[in-house]
């Protein structure tokens, strides 16, 4: 991992949600270099495609009762029941990133 990569990693863990025009003009680095550390975070599990996360996050919400039925009007359990919102360039963060990097 890249001194580029950490900063990244640590800025995503100091807040919320974030651009990725916000994120280089924080950090100064050009958006070929962000796209480079998303690659890097990806391939290493500091990061994950919200796809991925939802895959994951759907397994563990149907052994949960009254997730089974998810429809639009149920948000019990969270991403599993939004279909309707695209969120292919969406990452995100693993726990291994917040256990290695959180302060």
């Amino acid at each position: 991992m890249n001194e580029i990569d950490k900063k990244v990693i640590k800025f995503l863990l100091s807040a919320g949600v974030y651009s990725d025009l916000a994120i280089t003009k924080n950090l100064g680095i050009t958006y070929e270099e962000l796209e480079k550390s998303y690659e890097n975070l990806l391939k290493e599990g500091y990061l994950e495609t919200y796809e991925d996360y939802q895959k994951r996050e759907k397994e563990e919400c149907s052994s949960h009762s009254n997730c089974n039925t998810c429809s639009k009007s149920n948000s019990s359990c969270g991403s599993c029941c939004s279909k309707s919102q695209d969120y292919s360039n969406v990452k995100v963060i693993t726990w291994k990133a917040i256990d290695e990097f959180q302060e």
